[in-house]
């Protein structure tokens, strides 16, 4: 954004007309590529996008179903005329028109013209065969009549007149969008091509063409909640200093480099500073225009994000010559070009990896009417919004970024072919230009989402030489693809370590939102084995195993220690074993004849009864007949929980169990299960100590609430459903349940097949 004198687009009024001709041409809200038409670069700019109506709030990609609106933007400069001027784009594979959606808007979406799909009616036209297109002639005067259909769809002539200058005027010249709707119809996988035509005759006979790069289709899912950095080989931060403005560049394909001042930098102009005032001011509750603290008198006075305290609240500007933080500060137009680019090397094949960034809506006052004049406080104009892109190629849009005065994070996982160990990603405009579109960026982040491995036993495995012993792992992921494992030996205290088995590959399941699997192995070690240490590694191909870089081994090694072969047989005797609740706590109690030789008892716990992990041990006391032993759960209690004793010898005797004892436990606290995933309808079976109000809202992944149930219900089972949930999109959503001050949250999957 640039004050009104200085050149940059403004923002229009609504205007709307029905069957009239406008001066005016087209905007850029999402995903496009501009060309311009080289012998006018200064008179004339087009570009071509879209924009996804379906994820505007709060971004995602393009998914089967998603409704989409086509913008084609055009600007004339002040001075120039352009004749014979129209519009044809043709409806391209992998998408549906949306009938009676063809229209004329202002670069902040208002509407100034509607058109019928009809022919000669009005200066607009679909026209569904022999192949779907539509056209617009575009003028003041249209010589030789209305769009016509079928064989005179093509015509060279009825073209309307456009004078740069005119209203809805943008700056130093004319600014409009044509926009149509379009319905996806792609698959998972495919990549939409579009592209469009503009024509005119004067100056000179020129046409212009624009081909879109591609838009991915892809799931939208969310973030990673374990990750780990990649190779990230530039900038993703941006650094720090203590001057306000960098010196050093980024890769920007598509805009300049300006040092920040109080009307600078210009439209199409980037700079990478530590504080966003004209002037090094650090008071951001000072007034917006006219202010000369603030630069354009509109733009919020901040510091960058990395490391803030408050991820939405960011860094406080620092005073000049102070050390802060460095950003990147875009001031963007209706050109969509690429304002960061990096190719990032060595990473894995077959994984997945969050692409992400902190953005940030920097124009507290900006927008103007449809003659160009500068708007009052509540005016935010036009809303920044950003394409993410891996090797070219559209896979993301962040949706508009509201002016709220926070941060925001953006992004989507990719997951590599096959094959793949580099690509490029970026990070560009895609909305038009006009008072507003200027933004900050901060924090970019490429990250591997990696798996959980839980060992059990968790420290140390104890055996006689020439006893079998069971090693144990659970590997629990956010995504299905860490099914290849490989156990390894280190002989040196962990740290070389070598295969022991062959790899192996499992298929993980969904439990409770999260793919996990169990891997066990058993062996027969002899005393000279005592003092290795066992691992489990996993990863998403079998050649990955034996990439450092692209394989998990995370869990706890196990010391194998192995007494000789002279153990005897332990003769203690569980003579009982059982539990109860007291107080909402489960308690344990046991008895053991003949204790001696018990060097400790171990309990374990399992909410599955067939997967357990230790949860504390007591001490032996010597031949305790009497009231026995007891021990109480310190952990939250289940529904219902397993537990069982493991009695260890003192004499490198093998290990004995007891018996399994099942605690049901339904006055401790509130739960609920679910069926996971879920299609058109979810159903929440829901457990109550006592009768009270259940709220219970169903979440995307950036929290913002779907749909939303309270209810007061009583003591015992309940089942609350949500009907009517065919319209969400595929994907991951959270369920979070109050009740009581208490909260329970479960990640849940919808599928639509």
């Amino acid at each position: 954004m640039e004050k009104f004198y200085s050149g940059k687009f403004i923002g229009l009024f609504l205007r709307k007309f029905k069957k009239s001709y406008i001066t005016f041409l087209f905007f850029t809200i999402f995903f496009s590529q501009s060309i311009f038409t080289s012998t006018l670069f200064a008179q004339v700019n087009f570009s071509y996008s879209y924009f996804n109506l379906t994820r505007n709030n709060g971004g995602g990609s393009l998914e089967p179903g998603d409704t989409i609106e086509v913008h084609a933007l055009g600007f004339v400069n002040t001075g120039t005329t352009l004749t014979n001027f129209y519009f044809i784009d043709s409806i391209r594979t992998g998408t549906q028109y949306v009938p009676n959606s063809l229209k004329i808007i202002t670069n902040e979406g208002v509407p100034l013209a509607i058109y019928t799909d009809a022919s000669n009616d009005d200066a607009g036209v679909y026209d569904a065969s022999p192949t779907p297109r539509v056209r617009i002639n575009i003028g003041t005067s249209v010589p030789g009549g209305i769009a016509q259909s079928g064989a005179g769809f093509l015509s060279t002539t009825g073209g309307g007149t456009v004078k740069g200058g005119d209203v809805p005027i943008a700056g130093p010249g004319t600014c409009g969008i044509i926009a149509y709707k379009l319905v996806v119809t792609a698959s998972y996988g495919d990549t939409l091509h579009l592209g469009g035509n503009f024509y005119y005759n004067n100056p000179g006979t020129l046409s212009y063409h624009s081909n879109y790069d591609g838009i991915k289709i892809i799931q939208n899912q969310g973030f990673c909640p374990n990750f780990s950095g990649a190779n990230f080989s530039a900038e993703s931060s941006f650094g720090s200093g203590n001057t306000q403005n960098r010196s050093a560049g980024i890769d920007a394909p598509g805009y300049t480099k300006m040092n920040i001042t109080a009307n600078t930098p210009n439209d199409d102009y980037y700079a990478i500073v530590n504080n966003t005032s004209a002037d090094g001011s650090t008071n951001n509750a000072v007034s917006f225009k006219p202010n000369v603290h603030r630069v354009f008198g509109a733009w919020d006075i901040i510091g960058d994000h990395t490391n803030a305290v408050s991820s939405a609240t960011g860094n406080a500007p620092v005073s000049p010559g102070t050390t802060g933080g460095y950003m990147l500060l875009v001031n963007a137009n209706y050109n969509t070009g690429v304002c960061y680019i990096d190719t990032i090397k060595d990473v894995c094949p077959n994984t997945y990896y969050e692409f992400s960034a902190w953005v940030r809506n920097l124009c507290g006052q900006c927008g103007a009417d449809l003659n160009g004049t500068p708007e009052g406080p509540g005016h935010h104009g036009v809303m920044p919004n950003l394409t993410y892109t891996i090797n070219d190629v559209d896979y993301y849009t962040s949706g508009n970024i509201q002016y709220t005065g926070t941060w925001t994070k953006r992004g989507f996982i990719y997951q590599t072919g096959p094959a793949e160990n580099s690509f490029v990603i970026g990070i560009k405009n895609n909305a038009s230009g006009g008072d507003g579109n200027d933004w900050v960026l901060d924090d970019i982040n490429l990250s591997t989402c990696y798996p959980n491995l839980i060992m059990n036993p968790n420290d140390t495995a104890t055996v006689c030489a020439g006893y079998p012993v069971t090693i144990t792992d659970t590997v629990k992921s956010y995504y299905n693809n860490y099914g290849n494992f490989r156990w390894e030996v280190s002989t040196d205290g962990g740290n070389t370590w070598i295969p022991v088995s062959a790899p192996g590959i499992k298929t993980p399941v969904l439990v409770n939102g999260l793919y996990q699997y169990y891997v066990d192995t058993v062996f027969t070690p002899v005393a000279a084995d005592s003092g290795y240490y066992f691992r489990l590694k996993v990863a998403t191909t079998s050649a990955n195993l034996s990439n450092i870089n692209c394989s998990v081994d995370n869990s706890q090694k196990v010391f194998l220690k192995v007494y000789s072969s002279s153990c005897s047989v332990l003769n203690a005797k569980i003579l009982i074993f059982n539990g109860s609740v007291i107080n909402n706590k489960n308690v344990l109690q046991w008895i053991v004849q003949d204790e001696d030789g018990i060097a400790d008892y171990t309990i374990e716990k399992s909410l599955d009864g067939i997967h357990f992990e230790q949860i504390g041990d007591v001490a032996p006391m010597s031949n305790r007949i009497g009231d026995g032993y007891f021990f109480t759960d310190p952990g939250n209690n289940s529904n219902i929980s397993y537990y069982r004793l493991k009695l260890l010898s003192t004499n490198n005797i093998p290990a004995i169990y007891s018996k399994t004892v099942l605690l049901y436990n339904r006055s401790a606290m509130f739960d609920i299960s679910t069926i996971n995933p879920f299609k058109d309808i979810l159903k929440v079976n829901i457990y109550l100590p006592a009768m009270s109000k259940v709220e219970m809202n169903l979440c995307d992944m950036y929290g913002n609430i779907l749909t939303k149930k309270t209810l007061q219900l009583s003591a015992g089972n309940s089942q609350v459903t949500f009907d009517n949930l065919s319209g969400l999109q595929a994907g991951m959503y959270i369920l979070n349940v109050f009740q009581n001050g208490s909260n329970i949250q479960k990640k849940l999957i919808k599928e639509n097949y």
